[in-house]
């Protein structure tokens, strides 16, 4: 990207996120301790702040630095994004227990007796969800969680599976393979923690040779 395409983008990009926050070029040079001429010089693309100052507006607006340079629509806040996918991941788990209603009430139509065993179902059906939005979005820790999520509470649809429709109570060696496969799940990933790490590391020494 050019020099003065750079000065140019930038210069937008600051305009545009103070106005996203509701603020004036004065309230904005107050929380920077600079004066609002600045601001308007760097906004009208007259000149370009400095790197400490780039810092400081990521952290007031929540963004990464290169949000600054980028092109196109404004990138959502931190906040923001958290938001949005708390909301997704409930409305996909409000939609598999809808889901699992109908079933229950064609099951009651049906004059079936276990027809409670839809929602049931629904719990494991909705870590699924879980353990694919954690991995689309999340750290590590709740990608462990919500893979653990999965394993039990699969072990115990199908344990009261057994136990409503064909009576059977010796199945408990369920919970054993669950908690073996629980230790495979804990193994892995510390494995993947350990690489990222070492990646990191990796990336660093890189950086500083």
């Amino acid at each position: 990207m050019e020099e003065n395409r750079i000065r140019t983008v930038l210069a937008e990009k600051m305009a545009a996120y103070r106005k996203r926050a509701g603020m004036t070029q004065a309230e904005l040079a107050e929380k920077l301790n600079y004066s609002d001429k600045s601001i308007s010089k760097w906004e009208r693309g007259d000149g370009m702040p400095d790197l400490l100052v780039l810092c400081k507006l990521a952290d007031l607006y929540d963004v990464p630095l290169d949000a600054f340079l980028r092109e196109g629509p404004l990138v959502r806040s931190q906040a923001e994004q958290k938001s949005r996918r708390i909301i997704i991941t409930l409305i996909s788990i409000g939609l598999v227990f809808f889901v699992a209603a109908i079933g229950f009430f064609v099951c009651y139509l049906a004059k079936v007796d276990v027809r409670w065993l839809a929602f049931i179902y629904a719990v494991p059906v909705s870590m699924i969800l879980l353990v694919v939005f954690s991995h689309m979005w999340s750290t590590l820790l709740w990608q462990a969680l919500s893979v653990t999520g999965l394993v039990w509470t699969l072990c115990g649809a199908i344990y009261i599976s057994f136990v409503a429709i064909a009576g059977m109570h010796n199945v408990a060696m369920l919970f054993l393979c669950a908690a073996i496969f629980q230790v495979l799940v804990i193994l892995w990933y510390v494995l993947m923690l350990v690489r990222k790490r070492n990646k990191a590391r990796k990336e660093a020494d890189h950086v500083l040779s």
